[in-house]
C-alpha cells in the first residue's frame, strides 16, 4: 500500500505552531494571534475586483526574508577571503522525498554524460582489426617482419655457438659461417637492385606507351588550330588569374616608417656617390683583375667581381691568338643601354602624366629639332614606325625623355641630403637663385631627410619649414615686377605640393600658423580699406583653397578667409587695370570655394554686375543705378567702355594674366579680356546655384544690363560667352518660385454607423492624458516603485550584514574575555603556589 505524501505546510503555519506551542494541551481548533495580522484597508469597495494583499502576517514574512538572507547573504559574509570554501552539495535524509531526490539527480547526470557522449565518435565505438580489438593488439610489442624471421632462423643456436662462443663444433667453423652470411645478404642485395631496375624500366616503357595511345585519343596537335575554339574574354581573364603571381607572407607592406628610412638611405647613397664623382673618384668601378695562375682549377670562378648583377667579362681571341675585346658583347651591351632607355622613359612616362603633356605640346613644336638629334634612335626602331600615329607617339617619347634627361641634368649638382635651416636667412640662401624645379627638388629633400617618421622630433622641424615656406612665398609676391611675378608664380606651383604634405603631418598646429597670417593680413587691409589688398595678401587665398576643405559648413581658416574676401569686394572700387583683375580673381576663388559647398556670396555676383555696368557706354546724362563699391555716375561708370574696335587689329582670345595682376594701364585687349572673362564667370555662377532658392531674383539685374550691353563691336567669342550667359539666366529666371504653404488638412473621415463607446471611469481624479504620456507615466510609476522597493531591500541587506558582523564581533571580544579571565586565574594559582613555596623557605631558615 503506497504511502500518502505529506502536505507542505507554509512558513505561516511553522510559526503559527512554534507560537502557540505552550498551550499544546489545550483543546480546540488553533487560532492565529490577531496582532500579527495586518490588514490593508481600500477605501472604496469595488465590485468585481479581487484584492489578493487584503490580509498579511508580517512575522511570517520577516522570518521568511530573514531565512533567504541567512541562506545567501550569510554564506557569502562567512566565506568571504577565504582561499578555498567547501561546498556540501550531497542529499541528505532517509525520508522517500530524499531518496526520489537522489534518484533523480543520478538518472539527469546519466542524461547529461549521453549528451555530451552524442558527438564523442571514439569512446563508444570499438575498432577490430582480424577478430581481435586494437587494445587487446596494441600491447607495443614489435612484431617480427620477413626479414628478421630469415635472420632469426640464420641466428640459431649452432651458429650463435660457432660465431660468438668459439663452437668447438667439427661441422661449422666460426670464419666459414661468417663469410657466408655476407655472401647471402650481397647476394639479396643485388636481387633487390635488379628487381628495382626492373620495375623503373617497366614503368618507363608504359609512360611511352601512354603517350603514344593518348596522341591517338583525339588529342589537339599544333596543325589543329582550325578545329580549335577561340578563347573568349571569361577564358582569357580565368587564365590570367590562375597564372597571376601570388603574394607570400614575407611580401608584407612597408609602414610608413620603413618607407621614410628606406628613401633617406637612398639619398644619402645618391649623396656619397656624387661627393665621390666630384674627388675625381669613380663610385661604381670595378676592382683591377688580379694575377691567376693557370694550374688554379676554379670551376665556378666568376671574373666578374663582388656584385652579381655586372655581367662576367668574356675573353675573346683571333685567328693569330692574340687577345682582341669582346665586340659581340659590346654591340649587345649598347643595344641593351639604348632599349633600357626607351623602358625607363615609358615607366617615366606612366608616372608623370603632367610632364607628358609638356613633351607633347613641345614635339609639336619642335618636332623637326628632335628628329635631325635623335635620328639614330629612330633609325633603330624603323620596324615599329609603321604607321603616323606610331611616328608621333615615338616623337612624343623621344621628347619627353629629352625633358627628363635635362631635368635630371638640371639637378645633378644638387645634394641628395640636406639638413633643416636653423634661420629663415638660411633657408633663403638654400632656395635663393635657384629655378622653380631646383626649389622644388630642395625642399623634397628637406622633408624626406627629416621625416617626422624618422625621428618624433622632426615634427617641429615640419612646422618651421612650413613657417618658412609661407614667409618665403610673401616675400616672392611682394610688389613684385611683370617677369619675377611669373616666376613666383611657377616657383608657387611647385611648392604647393610640399605645402599640402607638410600640412598632413601636423594639420592642427600649420592651421593655426595659416590662420595667423590671415589676421594679419587682415589688420593690413583695415588700415586702408579703399585700396585692394596687394598680391602678397591674395595669394594667400589660393594657398587656402588648396590646403583646406573648402566644402565644410564652417572651418576655421576657409571661413575667415570667405569672409575677408566679402569684406574685400565690398568696400574696395575698382579703379585701375590691377584693381578689376584682383577681383576677378578673388571672384573666381570665390567660385572655386563655393563649387562642392553651393553656398551663396552676393558680394561677388556684384562685382560681376559692376563689371558688366563699367562696360556699357553712357551718355554724361544717362544713370544706371548700381550697388556700391561701384558709382553710377563719373569716368568710373565706364572704365571699360568701348566705342568701336580698329579693323586692322585683332584680338585672339585670352584669359586674364599675371601681368595684369601689376599693370595700371588699361587697354583696349584688356577690356575686352575682362568682359569675356566676367560673362564666363557669371554663367558658371548661375549654373552653380540654380538649385537654390530665389535665384530667379538674382538673374533679373543682370538681364537688365545685358539688354543695354553693345556686343556687335566684341569679338565672336565674346558674343558667344554673353548668349551662353543669357541662356542661364534666362533658364533661372523662368524656374517657378515655391512659396510658402500651410500643409494640407487631412480629409474627413466618413461617418459609420458604429456603436457609441463610453469610457468606464475608476473614480479616479487624474487628468486627462494621451496614449504616450499614458503609458510614460505608467512606466515612470513602475520605475518609482520598483527604485523604493531596491532601496529598501539594499537597507535590510545592509542591516542584516552589519548584524552577523556585530554579532561575530561580539563572540571573539566574549572568547578574548574568556581567555583573559582564565590566564589571570591560572596566574593567581602559580602565584599563590609561589608565595607558599617561599614561607615555607623562609621557615626553613629560621630553624
Amino acid at each position: 500500500m503506497a504511502k500518502n505524501k505529506k502536505q507542505k505546510k507554509g512558513l505561516s503555519d511553522a510559526v503559527n505552531k512554534k507560537k502557540s506551542s505552550q498551550n499544546k494541551f489545550s483543546a480546540g481548533p488553533k487560532k492565529q494571534n490577531p496582532f500579527e495580522v495586518h490588514v490593508n484597508r481600500e477605501k472604496f469597495e469595488i465590485l468585481g475586483r479581487k484584492s489578493n494583499h487584503s490580509r498579511g502576517l508580517p512575522g511570517a514574512s520577516r522570518a521568511k526574508a530573514f531565512n533567504r538572507r541567512k541562506d545567501t547573504l550569510g554564506q557569502e559574509f562567512l566565506l568571504k577571503d577565504k582561499a578555498n570554501k567547501f561546498i556540501d552539495r550531497r542529499i541528505t535524509g532517509n525520508d522517500e522525498s530524499a531518496a526520489m531526490a537522489r534518484f533523480t539527480s543520478e538518472k539527469m547526470l546519466q542524461f547529461t554524460s549521453q549528451r555530451k557522449d552524442r558527438f564523442n565518435l571514439n569512446d563508444d565505438e570499438i575498432l577490430t582489426h582480424k577478430g581481435q580489438t586494437l587494445a587487446d593488439i596494441e600491447q607495443f610489442h614489435n612484431e617480427a617482419s620477413d626479414d628478421d624471421l630469415e635472420n632469426d632462423e640464420e641466428l640459431n643456436e649452432n651458429f650463435t655457438e660457432a660465431a660468438h662462443f668459439g663452437g668447438g663444433g667439427e661441422d661449422m667453423d666460426r670464419k666459414s659461417a661468417i663469410d657466408e652470411m655476407i655472401a647471402e645478404a650481397k647476394r639479396k642485395k643485388a636481387e633487390a637492385a635488379k628487381d628495382k631496375e626492373e620495375v623503373h624500366q617497366l614503368t618507363d616503357n608504359l609512360d611511352a606507351q601512354y603517350k603514344l595511345m593518348a596522341s591517338l585519343m583525339g588529342k589537339l596537335t599544333k596543325n589543329d588550330d582550325e578545329v580549335r575554339p577561340k578563347a573568349d574574354d571569361y577564358d582569357r581573364a580565368m587564365r590570367e588569374m590562375i597564372f597571376e603571381p601570388k603574394g607570400s607572407v614575407a611580401d608584407k607592406l612597408e609602414s610608413a616608417e620603413e618607407i621614410a628610412e628606406k628613401e633617406r638611405a637612398r639619398l644619402q647613397k645618391l649623396e656619397q656617390e656624387r661627393l665621390a664623382r666630384m674627388r675625381g673618384e669613380d663610385p661604381n668601378a670595378k676592382k683591377q683583375q688580379t694575377h691567376r695562375s693557370a694550374d688554379a682549377l676554379d670551376d665556378d670562378f666568376y671574373f666578374g667581381g663582388d656584385d652579381e648583377e655586372e655581367e662576367p667579362n668574356i675573353l675573346a681571341y683571333g685567328l693569330d691568338g692574340q687577345r682582341e675585346a669582346p665586340k659581340a658583347v659590346e654591340e649587345e651591351e649598347e643595344e641593351g643601354s639604348d632599349l633600357g632607355d626607351d623602358l625607363n622613359g615609358e615607366d617615366e612616362e606612366a608616372e608623370d602624366g603632367e610632364e607628358e603633356e609638356e613633351g607633347d605640346d613641345e614635339s609639336e613644336e619642335d618636332g623637326t629639332d628632335d628628329e635631325d638629334n635623335l635620328s639614330d634612335l629612330k633609325d633603330s626602331d624603323s620596324e615599329k614606325e609603321e604607321s603616323g600615329d606610331e611616328n608621333e607617339s615615338t616623337e612624343n617619347k623621344v621628347n619627353l625623355n629629352l625633358n627628363k634627361m635635362t631635368e635630371e641634368e638640371e639637378s645633378s649638382d644638387l645634394p641628395f641630403t640636406y639638413e633643416m635651416p636653423g634661420k629663415y636667412e638660411d633657408f633663403v640662401k638654400l632656395v635663393q637663385n635657384q629655378s622653380p624645379s631646383r626649389q622644388g627638388i630642395i625642399i623634397e629633400r628637406v622633408i624626406k631627410c627629416n621625416h617626422p617618421k624618422l625621428d618624433g622630433n622632426n615634427r617641429e622641424k615640419m612646422l618651421k619649414l612650413f613657417t618658412y615656406l609661407l614667409q618665403y612665398i610673401n616675400d616672392l609676391f611682394s610688389e613684385p615686377s611683370e617677369d619675377e611675378l611669373t616666376t613666383a608664380f611657377k616657383v608657387l606651383d611647385k611648392l604647393m605640393p610640399h605645402l599640402f604634405d607638410l600640412i598632413q603631418i601636423g594639420s592642427e598646429k600649420m592651421s593655426l600658423c595659416l590662420i595667423e597670417v590671415i589676421k594679419e593680413k587682415h589688420r593690413d587691409f583695415k588700415k586702408n580699406p579703399k585700396n585692394f589688398p596687394e598680391l602678397d595678401t591674395l595669394v594667400f587665398f589660393k594657398i587656402v583653397s588648396n590646403l583646406c576643405s573648402t566644402s565644410d559648413f564652417r572651418h576655421n581658416v576657409v571661413s575667415p578667409c570667405f569672409i575677408f574676401i566679402s569684406h574685400i569686394l565690398s568696400k574696395v572700387q575698382p579703379k585701375t587695370r590691377s584693381d578689376i583683375a584682383c577681383g576677378l580673381f578673388l571672384v573666381t576663388l570665390v567660385l572655386e570655394y563655393t563649387m562642392e559647398s553651393k553656398r551663396f556670396l552676393p558680394s561677388a555676383l556684384n562685382y560681376l554686375l559692376g563689371i558688366v555696368h563699367m562696360s556699357i557706354p553712357k551718355r554724361p546724362i544717362e544713370v544706371l543705378k548700381i550697388i556700391p563699391p561701384f558709382s553710377s555716375t563719373g569716368v568710373m561708370s565706364k572704365l571699360l567702355a568701348i566705342g568701336d574696335l580698329p579693323k586692322n587689329e585683332k584680338f585672339p582670345e585670352e584669359l586674364l594674366t599675371s601681368a595684369d595682376l601689376v599693370s595700371t594701364f588699361i587697354t583696349t585687349d584688356f577690356k575686352i579680356r575682362a568682359l569675356n572673362t566676367s560673362l564666363r564667370l557669371i554663367g558658371d555662377f548661375l549654373e552653380n546655384l540654380k538649385e537654390n532658392v530665389g535665384t530667379n531674383f538674382l538673374a533679373d539685374p543682370f538681364l537688365e544690363m545685358f539688354e543695354r550691353l553693345n556686343l556687335d563691336v566684341y569679338p565672336e567669342y565674346v558674343q558667344k560667352s554673353a548668349t551662353r550667359a543669357k541662356d542661364i539666366l534666362k533658364a533661372v529666371s523662368e524656374k517657378p518660385l515655391k512659396k510658402l504653404v500651410p500643409p494640407p488638412s487631412k480629409p474627413k473621415m466618413i461617418q459609420f454607423l458604429e456603436p457609441m463607446i463610453e469610457k468606464v471611469s475608476d473614480d479616479k481624479r487624474r487628468p486627462k492624458l494621451t496614449k504616450a504620456k499614458e503609458e510614460r507615466a505608467k512606466l515612470v510609476h513602475k520605475i518609482r516603485r520598483e527604485t523604493k522597493g531596491a532601496i529598501r531591500e539594499i537597507r535590510r541587506d545592509t542591516q542584516f550584514v552589519q548584524s552577523i558582523r556585530h554579532k561575530s564581533q561580539m563572540a571573539g571580544d566574549a572568547e578574548r574575555r574568556a581567555k583573559v579571565k582564565r590566564i589571570y586565574s591560572e596566574a593567581s594559582l602559580q602565584q599563590g603556589e609561589l608565595n607558599a613555596l617561599d614561607r615555607t623557605n623562609k621557615k626553613k631558615k629560621k630553624f
